[in-house]
């Protein structure tokens, strides 16, 4: 008998006021009142991250066979079970595509999410367990993991304190400060709640460094999907908003004809096959829900005991040119195993992402791939007239510790941009996209060239040999520049004036950027003013700031 069903169990955790205050809801309450949350509130970004796409899958599955009346579109049929039957035919997939967005802009538009999805989870009830026997939810049977582990010796074992990403702690290594603290301080306790919330993630971001294989022929084992995307979504005003923006109808790589196939709605040994033998993914819902590990976990577990799972490895999915993933940034191969292709690229540690702004944006630039959930919107404000609204543009990803044998998850890199829809989607010839991209790539310029040649002169004075000092100074005008930046872009506004707001940003970027300079004057040494002799005269740090201001203002223009 199942224990622990999510969609009466509150595991979600969601923020549910202004205040910041949270609490966990379940699958059936959170699609009930997700107008009513502000956002996801799991232990971390990246398990948000992996939490929402689950979700979304769910809407997905229902959304792609039923419209906002709980009606079955006319272009397909559907089981008892409310599975899909047979694929769209070609020739219905124009009218079907636009009855999907009429759902879409129907739900939207009633602010709250229709009473369809909670009438198909239940239709699926069975699968939604987290202890069971028969169909754990996420995860493989006690039969199936037998198959390659001998469940009374130990191989195959992933302890709570690994599992738990806060601590990232493995069998081997303790972590010295740890987030998680009880009565018999063991870091191995998790409540039904947390072991669900990690399982998620899990599977999402796994690494290599466990042994035990579902198929040994396999040449490349997954270490999950998010792991080596850089993710990146929209997030609207309350929870129901964000899961709206992501549901994406339209964008450069969907497959709106193929049948939605959420790893529910197979049993453990039909999800592992599909790996083992390299099933190609071809829907959004099977991307959301994919597994890295066949993971085990005994239906009799009871959370008084030290919590423990047993995992076998599964193939990694293909990343050549996976465009169905529309929740990542793209780079362009021109060497390597994946030459002249696409494969998703990860956010950089200690960089805003407001610096790569092309890689989310820019479409004219030769070989870029602009994420999906991008063109999504795009598409999105083209029609009906949909509403000027400020959205943010999240980031997700992890950094890995840089071992190729294990790809120990380290740090999470996350970071959010508020912009207006329209500004984002603005690419006309001298539209904002293009006028944002030119302020953003003349403030790297003056900071990376400009203002980093004055601070290497002011190294050259003081006969400092290595670059710290000069990469520190760099950063730290980043990070002076930041800030303004952010509330700078976040209050544009489609209508606004082009030429008057870039001069806004000119005159805020060379503030900031004179400040600094003129903080090394201020408290320069008698070093830096006795200076050094450069071409038979004396070059000091007010030569340097002359020779700095003269340029800055040349480029400022």
């Amino acid at each position: 008998m199942g224990r622990y069903n999510l969609l009466d169990e509150a595991w979600i955790s969601v923020v549910i006021d202004e205040k910041g205050n949270n609490k966990e809801v379940s699958l059936k309450e959170l699609f009930k009142n997700a107008h009513l949350y502000k956002d996801l509130a799991g232990d971390t970004r990246t398990q948000d991250f992996a939490i929402l796409r689950v979700i979304l899958a769910i809407i997905y599955t229902v959304f792609s066979r039923f419209n906002n009346d709980g009606e079955v579109y006319q272009y397909l049929e559907v089981d008892k079970k409310y599975r899909q039957i047979s694929n769209v035919e070609d020739e219905d997939l124009e009218e079907y595509t636009g009855e999907l967005l009429e759902t879409w802009f129907n739900v939207w538009n009633k602010a709250q999410f229709p009473s369809i999805i909670n009438e198909y989870l239940e239709i699926w009830r069975d699968r939604f367990y987290l202890f069971d026997e028969k169909y754990p939810f996420f995860q493989v049977t006690k039969e199936d993991i037998e198959d390659i582990i001998d469940l009374n010796k130990t191989s195959g074992t992933v302890h709570g304190k690994n599992i738990n990403r806060k601590l990232s702690e493995s069998a081997n290594k303790l972590a010295l400060f740890s987030y998680k603290y009880n009565k018999n301080n063991n870091k191995e306790m998790l409540t039904e709640s947390e072991i669900i919330r990690w399982l998620l993630t899990y599977q999402g971001y796994s690494g290599t460094g466990d042994k035990v294989k579902f198929n040994s022929k396999i040449k490349t084992y997954s270490k999950g999907w998010l792991y080596d995307i850089g993710g990146i979504y929209l997030k609207g005003n309350n929870l129901f908003e964000t899961l709206m923006l992501n549901w994406a109808i339209l964008y450069d790589g969907n497959m709106n004809g193929q049948i939605q196939k959420p790893c529910w709605e197979y049993n453990s040994e039909e999800n592992i096959k599909s790996y083992i033998n390299g099933e190609i993914v071809n829907n959004i819902s099977r991307l959301y829900t994919s597994w890295s590990r066949g993971i085990y976990i005994d239906s009799n577990y009871e959370i008084s005991e030290p919590f423990s799972i047993r995992v076998g490895k599964l193939p990694e999915i293909d990343h050549k040119d996976t465009f169905i993933e529309p929740m990542t940034i793209w780079k362009y191969n021109e060497k390597g195993d994946y030459k002249d292709s696409h494969t998703p690229i990860k956010h950089k540690l200690n960089e805003s992402m407001w610096r790569s702004f092309g890689l989310f944006t820019f479409y004219n630039k030769l070989n870029n791939r602009v994420p999906g959930i991008i063109d999504w919107i795009t598409k999105i404000n083209q029609i009906n007239n949909f509403p000027e609204i400020n959205v943010t543009l999240a980031a997700t990803s992890m950094e890995d510790d840089g071992n190729a044998t294990s790809w120990v998850p380290t740090n999470e890199i996350i970071d959010n941009l508020s912009i207006s829809n329209y500004v984002l989607t603005d690419l006309k010839e001298d539209g904002w996209i293009v006028r944002i991209n030119d302020a953003i790539e003349m403030t790297k310029n003056i900071i990376s060239v400009t203002y980093k040649k004055y601070v290497q002169s002011i190294q050259k004075i003081r006969n400092i040999s290595n670059n710290e000092f000069v990469d520190r100074k760099i950063e730290d005008m980043y990070h002076s520049i930041d800030m303004p930046f952010r509330q700078w872009i976040s209050n544009i506004r489609l209508k606004d004036n082009k030429d008057n707001k870039i001069l806004e940003w000119k005159n805020i970027l060379e503030k900031h950027v004179k400040e600094q300079a003129k903080n090394d004057i201020y408290y320069a040494n008698y070093r830096d003013y006795i200076g050094i002799e450069k071409d038979g005269e004396v070059f000091n740090i007010a030569s340097a700031y002359n020779i700095f201001n003269y340029y800055l203002n040349l480029k400022l223009k």
